[in-house]
């Protein structure tokens, strides 16, 4: 049985559902996660290309992993996020606004369309389609931050824009929208006690490389994730995509690596500016060190 590799990561990600043949596979994904049924189901018109969404996240550059625009005409960003930053509210935010005022250049600007100059026509506010964003995530979010967006209990929660006057849904602006699948939050179960296929669609994302046999073949038996399992297991068996993986990974190891000498940086001088602030007070060396945990050596050359 081949060995299924971790949808988490970014590689992987955008190669099973950025790949044109994947659009059913996409379809179905968003169409599940937002709950949209009947006329309100996505098609996928085309995707489009994620680099011009480039932003700097305390790391090297990244690009938006999918964008796609549907038959519609709303734009639809899909991201995996596994790092928690402050700046992960308004990253959001920049997609949303990026993406949509871009669209007036987009029109103008796109090489596609300028063979087709003819049947260009002015491209007023009213035109703006709807944007849509959503981000996968696997951390956790800190429930009392107050300056950010609200999190509640749910797996999947959306957000738009609503007056703080309004006490109904009839002056909502939708066309932001934003998305967050908080993987942290899925409690698995058992494939067969599974009802619909958001469940599914969110236990593969959390848990594909151990899936067992069993569940590969109970889930087999639904078309989609027939195909979106044949997909992953093409990936992961394909070399070119195991060696970016396992390069994205290590990138993964060495960005974590960073953070982690900074925040322990940033607690030892925390805990020499405790341990100067007690010295003042006339602490006893001894307690001193226990409450910051630095050596009675060092504490003892703070008093040099």
């Amino acid at each position: 049985m081949i060995e299924l590799l971790d949808l988490k990561v970014d590689v992987v990600f955008k190669d099973f559902f950025g790949n044109k043949n994947s659009k059913e596979i996409l379809e179905s994904f968003i169409n599940s996660v937002l709950g949209f049924e009947g006329d309100d189901r996505v098609e996928i018109e085309e995707f489009l290309d994620p680099r011009k969404m480039r932003v700097e996240v305390g790391k090297p550059s990244t690009f938006v992993d999918l964008s796609v625009k549907t038959r519609g005409g709303e734009r639809y960003i899909i991201e995996m996020q596994t790092y928690n930053h402050d700046g992960f509210d308004k990253r959001l935010l920049y997609y949303l606004g990026k993406d949509y005022t871009e669209q007036i250049e987009y029109q103008y600007h796109h090489p596609e369309r300028q063979k087709a100059k003819k049947n260009k026509k002015f491209i007023g506010w009213g035109d703006l389609p709807k944007v849509h964003v959503v981000a996968v995530i696997d951390f956790h979010r800190d429930r009392t931050k107050k300056n950010g967006i609200l999190n509640h209990r749910e797996v999947v929660e959306t957000y738009r824009f609503k007056p703080e006057v309004s006490v109904s849904n009839n002056h909502l602006f939708d066309h932001w929208k934003a998305t967050i699948v908080d993987l942290k939050k899925f409690k698995a179960k058992p494939i067969n006690k599974m009802k619909t296929d958001k469940e599914k669609w969110i236990y593969i994302l959390n848990d594909a490389p151990s899936l067992q046999k069993e569940e590969r073949e109970a889930l087999k038996k639904d078309p989609i994730f027939q195909r979106a399992l044949e997909r992953l297991e093409m990936l992961s068996s394909d070399p070119k995509t195991k060696k970016a993986f396992e390069s994205s990974i290590n990138d993964q190891r060495d960005h974590l690596a960073i953070l982690e000498a900074a925040e322990n940086k940033g607690r030892r001088e925390r805990d020499l500016e405790i341990a100067i602030a007690l010295l003042k007070q006339l602490l006893p060396i001894k307690q001193i060190a226990e409450v910051t945990g630095l050596s009675t050596e060092e504490i003892e050359h703070l008093k040099k």
